[in-house]
């Protein structure tokens, strides 16, 4: 199912986007299996492990936007593996939105998240 998104920078500037919106009790994610093509993709996790697991293996290139409970940006790491090698990412947090790279603001400008439509 698409979501609306709207991701806030710091400049109070709006940038929205139609989101794939996946639930996921998994503590080990496939990320391949989630995504639909270049679609931006936004994971909730809810487990109760510090860590997940998430398995990037030919998803490139994409960013990985992190955000806490508040959806407030928390940080972000890349998936830029051009060849077939396997690649994965452990991370704690539990809200993760992968954006299709490059993207059209910067990252250190992002604040925060929200669900415009559901």
């Amino acid at each position: 199912m698409k979501n609306l998104l709207q991701i806030t920078l710091k400049n109070q500037a709006e940038v929205e986007l139609q989101a794939v919106v996946k639930k996921t009790k998994d503590t080990f994610i496939k990320v391949l299996e989630f995504q639909e093509a270049t679609s931006p993709l936004y994971l909730e996790i809810d487990h109760q492990q510090i860590n997940t697991l998430l398995e990037l293996t030919k998803v490139s290139p994409f960013v990985l936007l992190y955000f806490d409970e508040k959806l407030k940006f928390t940080g972000a790491s890349y998936s830029l593996n051009l060849y077939d090698s396997p690649f994965s990412i452990s991370t704690q947090s539990k809200k993760i939105l992968i954006l299709h790279f490059p993207i059209d603001f910067r990252l250190e400008d992002v604040s925060n998240v929200k669900f415009i439509s559901e």
